[in-house]
């Protein structure tokens, strides 16, 4: 039987593929050495893997030291994320026919945005742009932008300005 140049790879990769679970099988269970394909785009050889986190793994059967662990309440005070901010202003063409009155009767003011993906009074900083400032969910966007934030602005220039930038933001709990 002769296979064809496509299948010969597919059937290539299948025997590297268990040969690599095999060899990690029958090798020490804390210390791999991986190759890669030659023509991959990671580069060429061995790529070393150790699991440090294995309790026999003699690096650290000694001294069992906390790295990385959460504080005792088990919560953070933040996280990090990337979201698309915009700009908004009060002009009655942007908002319904009550434009300073916010989703839930909150009358708008700068540090309130607007956004879908964040539950009423969550707190945001942008620090890249606005520095410390803490901004608070308190009004809502069209459903049709979830994973948005809208910044109220205080006058249509300063909102085109700003335009629509992709940004990490902080969400304070």
């Amino acid at each position: 039987m002769f296979l064809d140049k496509k299948s010969l790879i597919f059937y290539k990769r299948i025997l590297f593929a268990v040969s690599l679970i095999f060899a990690l099988l029958q090798t020490n269970p804390h210390h791999f050495v991986l190759a890669e394909e030659i023509n991959s785009d990671f580069g060429r050889g061995p790529v070393e893997v150790l699991i440090v986190n294995h309790p026999d793994n003699p690096k650290i059967a000694g001294d069992s030291i906390d790295i990385n662990t959460l504080p005792e309440t088990n919560e953070i005070d933040y996280y990090t994320t990337y979201i698309t901010a915009t700009a908004y202003t009060s002009r009655e063409s942007e908002t319904d026919d009550s434009p300073f009155i916010a989703a839930w009767g909150d009358r708008v003011y700068w540090g309130m945005i607007a956004s879908n993906a964040f539950p009423k009074g969550t707190k945001i900083q942008i620090p890249e742009y606005f520095g410390s400032k803490v901004f608070t969910v308190l009004d809502r966007m069209n459903p049709r932008y979830y994973h948005h934030i809208d910044i109220w602005m205080s006058d249509l220039n300063s909102a085109k300005i700003w335009g629509s930038k992709y940004v990490k933001i902080i969400v304070l709990k």
